[in-house]
């Protein structure tokens, strides 16, 4: 069995020390970019910055607008209607697909549940400051 990765808390002048995950993001048209994000179990699937869609290639016609929900109530995002692909620096034989959420107004990247979380058992552990990410099989199709 391999050995989990250990991803430190660190602080990234984004809100304190937090679980900060480092991503390699690939989009549709072959863009690609380095982002920091929170490991985050709240969310459903991965949430982007809106100023992220161009970055990575994404125009308006690869984006749909649609309702989402989180703590404080609704708010209006855009959905990528074609797929990104994604890994882990250190993990790179681990790749996974994301089709994420761009919102306006967010400051963090958040990692969700529908895509790193589908290719890595996340353990977090507030007393250790640390989360372990330990790859998994892909899910058969």
């Amino acid at each position: 069995m391999p050995e989990p990765l250990v991803v430190p808390y660190r602080e990234l002048g984004l809100g304190g020390v937090r679980p900060y995950l480092f991503v390699h993001v690939t989009g549709p048209r072959g863009h690609a970019r380095m982002i920091p994000g929170l490991i985050d179990s709240g969310a459903d699937r991965t949430v982007l910055p809106a100023g992220f869609a161009p970055l990575l290639g994404y125009g308006r016609s690869d984006l749909v607008r649609v309702e989402g929900s989180h703590v404080a109530g609704s708010m209006s995002m855009s959905e990528a209607s074609k797929p990104s692909t994604a890994y882990v620096p250190e993990l790179p034989d681990h790749p996974f697909e994301m089709q994420p959420f761009f919102v306006q107004g967010c400051q963090q990247a958040l990692w969700g549940r529908a895509d790193l979380m589908l290719r890595f058992d996340v353990t977090i552990s507030e007393s250790r400051q640390e989360a372990l990410l330990l790859p998994v099989a892909p899910a058969s199709p």
